[in-house]
């Protein structure tokens, strides 16, 4: 079957559709028909620029804030769901009142609602023009991916698709299709005739090979819809190393047709993939997490491969800033180690775990990664007990200091109000974001989600949560009559059934976290906290807003023990050298110890302590990294 490969919108603009592009590649190895892409998400931002007349610089902030910021409350799927639950015009504008209010109680700017609601008269005649061409093609066979806020955007052009040529097949993939919600898609709208549930390469292959529809009926993760009913093939687990190196052609021929083109192409970053799965969740699932569905299972690439991955889409499109999508950085063969070796000026992302040390992350910056999203999540090493984490707040602060000395920019959120959280864990944050306002503070602070795949949702008396159904932006997403939103829902609404703490008092924490949190996001520009290293002495730079003493010189002792503790040490070994060297009493010690965590020099958890100033060392940044990937790690 001749197949065309969508990525509807709202995929963010200056990344290449990695799904699109990682199944089109399979055609250039000569598995079956012609595979071509399409990139609607850049159709879409062209089209709404001309048919709303506003100012291209604009609308890339607008379609950015749908498409990453409001996914949360459903925006980029409402905005297309007027063009597949087509309703007659009373309906439609008791629809468009009562989602503006719905916004406006979230606390969405007025102006912005007003672009929305213009987005939503303009979506059916771009899910419209958007088929014809689509139609015009001759393929066979549409497929979509569906991740975030792409499904309903692709139900509208499916929906446009078949109203056009009820023969061609229109299939939808990706994360919105995952076990029980693809088949619930099925279901409330027929017009789509078949979903790939879990990785799409088996699928696509067998769509490509297929001479018609009765040859798809044994296609690996198909539900495809088939003599009045739904034929369900399993979907398989596909090595990593299954996977081509994608093709990114298609985006950047219609990135150079974009009248504004260069709002987008400086900032374009190439998507690649190392590995699929998690190996932390394999082990122990983040309580609540759901983010890998049916595809925990980790699997990863040689090593090796990094490096010739990253030439090869860096050579071939002419972009050096590249980004992982991967779940989670391997443990070993990363290949990071070569990457750094073959000193080229490519740049790139990687989702890790936050317990990596100084050895770990100096070669992560020697290989170019400049920024990290770090599975932080909190600073109370209760609450990230919690979560399952695996990391305690010594971890996540060695973390955040290391990455402010390298200068990898690390994007963290902060989550609380999960269960059995206690005053304590609230309190515990609330004095320490004071002391540490000169490092990266969290993007955002939000409660904690039950997402479908979650330990949460799968269990949820175990955790002692009761579910309540979908949020309620599902509700105005999927409006048709007898639709099961339990079913096409992946967050729901929730409570507590035991209650540990008072809420009132719960509430007023949180609300003040989120105030302090607020705090820090002002001073972290101006705040300071540094120290540098001579011979035998250590000065200290502390200027941080409201809390700093100022400049201190350390000597003899003081600064033995304040450089054992730098990127964390263990305290008793620590503690006993400085009494040994200068015959101070071991009390002595710790009573500095004690000092120095009150003034906030120091974190101290357990049996170790951390030095939470950022060492100065008067090199660049990547010389730094050098120089941690060259020490061992001996703590």
């Amino acid at each position: 079957m001749k197949l065309v490969l969508v990525a509807p919108p709202w995929n963010n603009l200056y990344r290449p559709s990695i799904q699109v592009a990682t199944l089109a590649a399979l055609a250039s190895e000569g598995r079956g028909d012609p595979i071509t892409p399409v990139y609607a998400y850049l159709d879409w931002f062209e089209f709404a620029v001309e048919s709303l007349r506003c100012s291209p610089e604009e609308f890339v902030t607008v379609y950015d804030t749908i498409g990453e910021e409001l996914y949360g409350l459903g925006v980029g799927d409402w905005i297309f769901g007027g063009a597949v639950a087509v309703s007659d015009a009373p309906r439609e504008e008791a629809a468009r009142s009562e989602y503006a209010a719905f916004l406006r109680e979230h606390g969405v700017a007025e102006e912005l609602v007003a672009r929305v609601l213009g987005l939503r008269e303009i979506a059916p005649r771009f899910a419209a023009e958007l088929a014809e061409r689509l139609v015009a093609t001759g393929a066979d066979c549409f497929g979509f991916t569906t991740s975030f806020s792409q499904l309903v955007p692709a139900l509208a052009v499916a929906r446009a698709i078949k109203d056009r040529a009820p023969d061609r097949l229109v299939l939808l993939g990706g994360a919105n299709c995952d076990r029980p919600m693809g088949q619930a898609v099925m279901h409330a709208y027929p017009f789509v005739d078949a979903v790939v549930q879990g990785e799409g390469e088996g699928a696509v292959a067998a769509v490509s090979a297929a001479a018609g529809v009765d040859d798809l009926t044994a296609a690996p993760g198909l539900v495809l819809r088939h003599e009045g009913a739904l034929r369900v093939s399993l979907p398989t687990v596909q090595p990593a190393t299954s996977a081509p190196v994608p093709r990114y052609d298609g985006y950047f021929e219609r990135l150079r047709a974009l009248p504004w083109s260069e709002l987008i192409s400086p900032q374009v970053a190439l998507p690649f993939q190392m590995s699929r799965g998690c190996w932390w969740g394999e082990k122990m699932q983040c309580t609540f997490c759901g983010e890998n569905g049916s595809g925990m299972v980790y699997r990863s690439k040689p090593g090796r491969q990094l490096t010739e991955t990253l030439r090869t889409l860096t050579e071939r499109h002419g972009v050096f800033d590249t980004y992982a999508v991967d779940t989670i950085l391997a443990r070993n063969d990363n290949g990071l180690s070569a990457l750094a070796d073959a000193e080229v000026d490519i740049t790139t992302f990687f989702e890790v775990k936050a317990n990596l040390g100084p050895k770990e992350l100096g070669e992560m910056r020697a290989a170019g990664v400049t920024m990290v999203q770090p599975g932080i999540e909190s600073l109370s090493s209760g609450a990230l007990k919690l979560l399952r984490k695996g990391a305690t707040s010594l971890h996540n602060l060695r973390f955040l200091v290391i990455c402010q000395e390298l200068g990898i920019d690390a994007q963290w959120n902060l989550l609380s109000a999960m269960p059995e959280e206690s005053p304590d864990m609230l309190e515990e944050q609330l004095r320490l974001i004071p002391f540490i306002t000169h490092l990266a503070p969290p993007s955002t602070v939000s409660k904690v989600r039950v997402d479908r795949y979650s330990p949460y949702f799968e269990k949820p008396d175990d955790f002692g949560i009761a579910l309540l159904g979908p949020e309620k932006k599902y509700q105005y997403i999927h409006s048709g009559q007898g639709v099961d939103r339990s079913a096409l829902a992946y967050s729901f609404e929730h409570e507590q059934t035991v209650r540990q703490a008072d809420d009132a008092e719960m509430l007023s924490l949180r609300r003040r976290l989120g105030a302090r949190v607020g705090l820090w996001k002002k001073l972290h520009g101006q705040s300071r906290f540094s120290f540098r290293f001579g011979p035998e002495v250590t000065v200290l730079h502390d200027y941080r807003p409201h809390v700093g003493t100022g400049r201190h010189v350390l000597r003899a002792g003081d600064d033995q023990l304040f450089r054992s503790l730098v990127h964390g040490g263990r305290l008793m070994q620590a503690v006993g050298q400085v009494s040994e060297m200068t015959g101070t009493t071991e009390e002595r010690v710790h009573e500095t110890l004690r000092t120095w965590a009150k003034r906030g020099w120091i974190h101290l958890e357990g049996k170790r302590g951390l030095v939470l100033a950022l060492r100065d060392g008067m090199r660049d940044e990547l010389g730094r990294a050098l120089e941690l990937r060259g020490e061992s790690a001996q703590r």
